[in-house]
C-alpha cells in the first residue's frame, strides 16, 4: 500500500488547458517508470496536480530537482540506426545534383529522410519508454498529430527536451514546472492551448514558419510532457466529431487506472468533465483549444 504520509510534488495547473492536464499525465508516466510506481491526483478545485511514489521506501530520493534531474539527462533519440543515420548524413552531404541524377540515391534518401521525420522515439534509461502514439491509426492516437507531415517529431520532441536540459527545472519549485517560459526559435507541438489558441496565420496575418528570426514564448515542459502523456492517456472522442473530453481524478491513483479515468472509461466517485476541439490551422497543422467544463449530467 502507499503511505499517504508521504508529502506529495506538486504542480500548478490550469484544468481548462488541455495540453497542461495531458502534461500531467506525462509526468505520471515518467515518475512510475522512475520511481518503480507512482501514484497521482488533483486537489479539489483541479488547480493542482499532486505526484508521489507508490512505495516511498524503495524510492528515497523523490525530490523535484532529483526528478527534473533524470528528465533533463535521459537520452531521447528515434528508432533509426546508428548506420541509417549516418547514411542519411552522407546523403545529405552529397550535391543535390549528383545525387538526383541517381535515382537509387535519391530514393534511399527520400526513404531515409521520412524515417527521420516519421520514425518513434525512444526515451533510454530509466525510463526506457517508446513513443509512437502518433502512428496508431487504428485506436485513434494519430488524431492528436499536430505536426506536418515535412516536419519531423523528432526534431520538435529535441528541440523542447534542450530547453530542459539547458534550464533551471531542477532548482524550480515544481509549482512552476508548467508555468515556465523560454523563447525558442524551434517549433512546438501546439498542445498548450494558451499558445494554439491565439490565432491561426490567417487570423496574424503571415506564417511564422519561414521566418526563423521570430523567436515565440513557450512552456517547454507542457509541450514534452504532454507528448509522452499521449502515450498512454487519450482522451474520449465524442461521436467521431471534433470534440474530445478529459476527466480530472481526485483519488490516487496508479497510472494504469489514472488512465481509464482520464478518458471516462472508468468512473471514480469525484470527478471533473472538460470538453476541448482541435483547431485546425490547415488540412495537417492543428492546435489544441482550451476546454470548457462539462457536467456529468450530459455524458
Amino acid at each position: 500500500m502507499s503511505s499517504t504520509a508521504t508529502s506529495p510534488i506538486r504542480f500548478r495547473v490550469d484544468p481548462v488547458n488541455p495540453g497542461q492536464f495531458f502534461a500531467c499525465c506525462g509526468l505520471l508516466e515518467l515518475a512510475d517508470r522512475l520511481w518503480s510506481g507512482a501514484e497521482a491526483w488533483f486537489d479539489h478545485y483541479g488547480r493542482a496536480f499532486c505526484l508521489r511514489p507508490y512505495r516511498p521506501d524503495k524510492q528515497p530520493d523523490y525530490t523535484p530537482s532529483a526528478f527534473a534531474r533524470a528528465i533533463a539527462e535521459c537520452c531521447l533519440t528515434n528508432t533509426m540506426t546508428e548506420s541509417q543515420i549516418r547514411r542519411r548524413d552522407v546523403l545529405t552531404s552529397m550535391p543535390k545534383k549528383i545525387r538526383e541524377s541517381n535515382t537509387a540515391l535519391e530514393t534511399e534518401k527520400k526513404a531515409l529522410d521520412k524515417l527521420w521525420r516519421e520514425a518513434p522515439l525512444i526515451l533510454h534509461e530509466p525510463f526506457k519508454l517508446r513513443l509512437d502514439w502518433f502512428l496508431d491509426e487504428r485506436s485513434g492516437g494519430s488524431v492528436f498529430k499536430t505536426w506536418a507531415g515535412q516536419q519531423s517529431v523528432f526534431e520538435i520532441a529535441r528541440g523542447l527536451k534542450a530547453h530542459i536540459e539547458a534550464g533551471t527545472w531542477n532548482q524550480l519549485p515544481s509549482e512552476q514546472w508548467l508555468v515556465k517560459r523560454e523563447q525558442t526559435e524551434g517549433l512546438p507541438f501546439n498542445f498548450d492551448s494558451d499558445l494554439g489558441g491565439l490565432g491561426s496565420d490567417l487570423d496574424v496575418g503571415f506564417s511564422l514558419d519561414p521566418l526563423k528570426s521570430i523567436h515565440v514564448q513557450v512552456r517547454p515542459f507542457i509541450e514534452f510532457a504532454g507528448f509522452i502523456g499521449l502515450q498512454r492517456f487519450r482522451p474520449a472522442r465524442i461521436n467521431a466529431e471534433n470534440r474530445f473530453r478529459y476527466h480530472l481524478w481526485f483519488d490516487p491513483l496508479l497510472p494504469e487506472v489514472a488512465a481509464s479515468a482520464a478518458c471516462g472509461l472508468t468512473t471514480p466517485s469525484k470527478t471533473r468533465v472538460f470538453q476541448f476541439r482541435l483547431l485546425y490551422r490547415t488540412k495537417y497543422l492543428k492546435s489544441f483549444l482550451p476546454a470548457i467544463p462539462f457536467k456529468r449530467s450530459q455524458l
